[in-house]
């Protein structure tokens, strides 16, 4: 079974400014089709954009509590290499989660296989 890459975002899922940030970053347009998310599609790479079903106490923080996912970030980002190849889902997920952190607007929590948080960015304040 393939590893699953996962941005979690404090916006909601159809927020047009986290859309056009996401169609920006890859260079490419969502697609909408009937019964499935929007999604982008980059080579063997598809991103997925929705709202998602996981709890507040599904992962936690390195150390620390759990993070708070359905509470303080409605949006997920599901990055899913359909060839497999795991370090290309995994460069597409750094960077996209590299062009939220750059703008700073809202919250973000980058986790691998909802397993290990490999990078989290708070908002300007």
């Amino acid at each position: 079974m393939s590893r699953q890459t996962f941005i979690f975002v404090g916006a909601p899922a159809r927020d047009h400014d986290l859309i056009r940030l996401v169609e920006h970053a890859l260079g490419a347009s969502f697609r909408h089709e009937e019964g499935s998310d929007p999604y982008v599609r980059v080579g063997s790479t598809a991103v997925y954009l929705g709202a998602h079903e996981f709890d507040d106490d599904d992962i936690a923080w390195p150390g620390g509590p759990d993070i708070p996912l359905r509470s303080d970030y409605p949006a997920m980002l599901e990055i899913r290499d359909t060839g497999s190849d795991q370090q290309r889902q995994q460069a597409i997920g750094g960077q996209l989660f590299h062009a939220l952190e750059s703008v700073s607007r809202w919250p973000a929590v980058y986790i691998d296989d909802m397993q290990k948080v490999l990078d989290s960015c708070p908002p300007a304040i």
